[in-house]
């Protein structure tokens, strides 16, 4: 069966513009073409979409998703690089997931100040032997007398 590109869009929720982005940047290296030049994206074209909307989650350049189509497509010889590739991206998923664990973890800090401040604009904080008002935001870091 073949989908246009507006039906592949209501399938995957990606929007047709992504789609022709990503068909200009050759992503899509097999699509169909009837006689009036609209593309047909074939049931194995839809599941690439959603592979390649999950390597754009983790960040995987297109010229890297690219790399990746253009071995599918030359066969089992390419197994190994394939297998290698997707490994490397696990591993970036996985260091990427840590700093952002790391980022949600000091957003919940700084959360918990503006709770304490009970939504004062300004909070007393002793620095050395003066106190000084310092907006939330401050709060917690060190600052120079």
């Amino acid at each position: 069966m073949a989908y246009t590109i507006i039906e592949v869009e209501r399938q995957t929720g990606v929007p047709s513009t992504t789609l022709k982005f990503w068909i200009k940047k050759g992503l899509f290296p097999n699509l169909e073409r009837d006689k009036n030049n609209v593309r047909y994206f074939s049931k194995s074209d839809v599941e690439w979409v959603k592979w390649i909307e999950y390597f754009r989650f983790t960040k995987m350049p297109i010229k890297r998703i690219k790399h990746y189509i253009e071995l599918y497509y030359k066969g089992d010889s390419t197994f190994e690089e394939r297998k290698q590739m997707i490994e490397d991206q696990k591993e970036f998923i996985i260091k990427d997931m840590a700093q952002t664990k790391f980022i949600l973890e000091k957003i919940d800090e700084k959360l918990k100040i503006y709770e304490e401040t009970s939504g004062n604009l300004f909070c007393e904080k002793k620095v050395g032997n003066k106190i000084k008002k310092l907006p939330p935001f401050e709060l917690g870091n060190k600052t120079k007398s």
